[in-house]
């Protein structure tokens, strides 16, 4: 019986985050216009693991004009590529926060 509550427990850390999932939405597959693209790092708080990353990034890539995310439980740091004139950087940290995560200032 309590090898069936380890295990359960188990489970559950092991699915308590998002899975991986690497695709973009037909909205963020626009073009980019290259002469209008930054880079920024965001300090977010709040990932502990890879399926957290991948959160990030999924929503992040909901938005048009996102060319690249990477996102890092380990630094604490979503790094964003994108072109502003689609996107601004406060609507890409209002989906952040959109994903339970806390953006640091």
């Amino acid at each position: 019986m309590k090898n069936i509550g380890l295990i359960a427990i188990l489970a559950m850390l092991a699915f308590g985050c998002n899975s991986p999932e690497n695709k973009k939405t037909e909205e963020s597959t626009q073009e980019i216009n290259m002469e209008q693209l930054v880079e920024v790092t965001i300090p977010v708080h709040g990932m502990t693991c890879e399926g957290c990353e991948n959160a990030v990034k999924k929503s992040i890539g909901t938005l048009a004009g996102i060319d690249e995310v990477s996102a890092s439980h380990v630094d604490s740091l979503a790094v964003v590529s994108y072109d502003k004139s689609k996107v601004t950087r406060e609507e890409i940290e209002l989906k952040i926060a959109d994903a339970g995560y806390t953006v640091a200032n």
